[in-house]
């Protein structure tokens, strides 16, 4: 296992352009699903939904980054149903900013931006963008390592965005029986450990294969 995931880190976006299995709402062989509809009505009960109750339409002309964007559906509902102002797409693999390129210019020319990127986060990446929303759903769970981790998480840290949502499977999903594989389990403690500039202000249920959304504020 040791050395498949280090193979898996060195060739991150390989593995990515060229995964044949179907991952979120996205088939790569068959492209995109039929359970769309089904996927945001999920992302609302779960955590937009809270969102709005919470603070309102957060999203109204935000420039909002999503990292791991799949088939940009996401970045297509904010720009379309919640007005955000721009959306900036962030993925290691090509096949997925293109697909979701696809997606927007149909419906949302001029209000999205598409950046791929060499691994993990960097804050070379952020600089260009004043970014007021960070978004990332089922992404945690496929990074190689838990220093990729703390990398990943760090770098949120310094970015000071003022809002940021992450979804992750928690540690607590071996004990629900759920079958992970090499997942990366992130517990709370460590998201409170690694993202020291910031606040969280709510966390949903943890679904039944161990999903936990947390919503995270930047401290004043």
């Amino acid at each position: 296992m040791k050395d498949y995931l280090q193979a898996y880190e060195k060739n991150l976006s390989g593995f990515w352009n060229s995964v044949d299995k179907a991952y979120a709402h996205v088939s790569y062989n068959a492209g995109h699903l039929r359970g769309e509809a089904r996927l945001i009505k999920n992302w609302e009960a779960h955590w937009l939904n809270h969102s709005q109750e919470q603070y309102g339409n957060l999203f109204e002309n935000a420039t909002v980054m999503e990292y791991g964007i799949g088939g940009g559906l996401l970045g297509k509902l904010l720009l379309t149903k919640y007005n955000a102002r721009h959306y900036i797409g962030v993925d290691i693999a090509e096949r997925q900013l293109k697909a979701a390129a696809e997606r927007l210019g149909a419906c949302c020319r001029h209000k999205y931006s598409m950046v791929q990127v060499n691994g993990s986060l960097n804050q070379a990446d952020l600089k260009p963008f004043r970014i007021d929303v960070f978004v990332s759903q089922a992404v945690m769970q496929h990074f190689p390592s838990t220093e990729y981790t703390r990398n990943f998480l760090g770098v949120l840290s310094r970015s000071r965005i003022p809002y940021l949502m992450l979804q992750v499977r928690d540690d607590k999903a071996r004990l629900q029986g759920t079958s992970i594989g090499h997942a990366q389990l992130i517990s709370k403690e460590m998201l409170e450990t690694y993202l020291r500039n910031y606040e969280m202000v709510w966390q949903s249920k943890r679904s039944k294969i161990g999903y936990v959304f947390y919503w995270w504020h930047l401290r004043s």
